[in-house]
């Protein structure tokens, strides 16, 4: 009898040990585990990219800090000319820094203050004085004029461009009368065949996309 109590007793403790040890083994087996990155929950985004350092470099096509005003452009005078405030503009671009882009219309072609700017010419103001002259962008016809003005890199060589949106007079209305003043860095030059290719353009936007899908009609 012993012998057989003895045999009971054995396999009890065993039995007990191996118990006790599935549950430890179940208890580690189910604590719960840190997702890895590509498991961790979805919730708020965070942007981890380093700063975008390039917004804060300046191109050279990028106007400086003009130390110039608009008011300082609108006392610029011509003889015989009236000064077209809305096509005046602060021309902050080599090789004419810290200057004006002026516009002037012909006051004996002009019905009055109200009229359209025609005979059109544009100028470089600067120190009080005009300092330079703009090639006629209207191929030598009269009675022309200025309906927009825009300044852009047209070729990316860094120098800016001016853009001209014109019209002229015809018998009985207007028709578009436009010019490219490629900034060559030191003057500007424009080509009158070349400008003849835009006249079916009018806006200064339609002008440069045209320039920029033919740049060498232009450059």
């Amino acid at each position: 009898m012993n012998y057989f109590r003895t045999s009971n007793l054995i396999l009890a403790i065993a039995f007990a040990a191996f118990a006790a040890g599935c549950f430890i083994e179940s208890r580690e087996t189910t604590s719960p585990v840190s997702p890895t990155p590509s498991e961790q929950p979805k919730g708020k985004a965070v942007d981890t990219a380093p700063a975008d350092e390039s917004k804060n470099t300046e191109t050279k096509s990028t106007p400086v800090r003009s130390s110039i005003d608009k008011s300082t452009c609108l006392k610029a005078k011509k003889d015989g000319m009236r000064l077209i405030a809305s096509q005046t503009f602060v021309f902050d671009h080599e090789p004419f820094t810290g200057s004006c882009f002026v516009t002037f219309g012909n006051i004996d072609d002009m019905v009055d203050e109200t009229d359209v700017p025609r005979g059109s010419t544009f100028h470089i103001f600067k120190d009080g004085k005009i300092v330079y002259d703009f090639p006629d962008a209207f191929a030598g016809t009269q009675a022309c004029w200025v309906e927009a003005v825009g300044f852009n890199d047209l070729n990316g060589d860094g120098e800016t461009d001016v853009v001209i949106a014109g019209r002229c007079l015809a018998a009985r209305d207007s028709y578009p009368q436009n010019a490219v003043f490629v900034n060559t860095g030191t003057k500007f030059t424009t080509d009158e065949n070349a400008n003849e290719s835009l006249n079916e353009f009018e806006t200064v936007k339609a002008i440069s996309q045209y320039v920029e899908r033919n740049i060498k009609k232009f450059f």
